[in-house]
């Protein structure tokens, strides 16, 4: 047997990858030195790749399986075989196995993206039937019997701006709405004041009309139980004020 056939019987597993330690060191040690060699083992790899390819592609040649099972029967059969030796035995499921691992690979992907789209659909529900119970809480509030409305005006030349609050002492529940506010300096905006029958205005929300002078102020954090005598606006700085800090351009009571 030439040096040349002798290291030919180790290039089928070294192309598999199934060479170890001392064997693969010195196959590699001979590839430095052989042309030869080096060019039939580009023929292996190239046959092993088109194997794995068949799995999710075209068939290979026949003459490219033809070749690796060629190079695989040129072995020396043994009774003992090494651990590194009898790996390539599984070259035959190989091709499958790649394929079997890149199937689970998209299918943990898609579980991944599913149980994601999931949460967000779950997430989104749950804020949905949140605002849809205040919804109803807050339709409930204000057409019982024991909400108040209020009327604000300023002027009498139109467009006169108007606002229109309901109040559910109980609850605290406020839902102010105003149409034809002026425009005001940025730095500045309007606050809506409940007016209790006793003690000081009640700060109920600052806001800015949009361009066409319509307001609304829905559910401001207000005590619960405090019974208003009137509402009414001012002009205070953009953050708001603890109490007011200007004459009321605009005050309405019950009725």
């Amino acid at each position: 047997m030439s040096v040349h056939e002798q290291y030919a019987e180790d290039l089928s597993l070294y192309a598999l990858g199934a060479l170890e330690g001392e064997e693969r060191r010195v196959v590699e040690q001979h590839l430095d030195g052989c042309s030869g060699c080096r060019q039939e083992l580009e023929k292996l790899q190239g046959d092993l790749a088109l194997l794995a390819f068949s799995a999710s592609g075209p068939r290979p040649p026949a003459r490219s399986r033809e070749r690796l099972m060629a190079a695989i029967a040129k072995e020396p059969r043994r009774v003992e075989l090494p651990r590194a030796r009898w790996a390539w035995w599984n070259v035959l499921g190989w091709a499958a196995a790649v394929a079997a691992l890149a199937m689970a690979f998209l299918l943990r992907q898609q579980n991944s993206n599913l149980r994601q789209h999931v949460g967000e659909l779950e997430t989104s529900t749950a804020k949905q039937d949140q605002q849809l119970g205040e919804a109803k809480q807050l339709v409930s509030a204000l057409t019982s019997p024991e909400a108040l409305h209020f009327t604000l005006v300023a002027g009498k030349a139109p467009p006169q701006p108007q606002g229109k609050a309901i109040y559910v002492p109980s609850s605290g529940t406020l839902v102010f709405l105003a149409s034809n506010l002026p425009h005001i300096p940025a730095e500045k905006a309007y606050e809506l004041w409940l007016i209790p029958t006793t003690g000081a205005p009640i700060p109920a929300g600052v806001f800015k009309p949009d361009a066409r002078g319509a307001a609304s102020v829905i559910r401001p954090p207000l005590p619960t139980g405090v019974e208003a005598k009137a509402f009414a606006i001012t002009i205070e700085p953009e953050g708001g004020s603890p109490g007011p800090t200007s004459t009321p351009i605009m005050v309405g009571t019950g009725g």
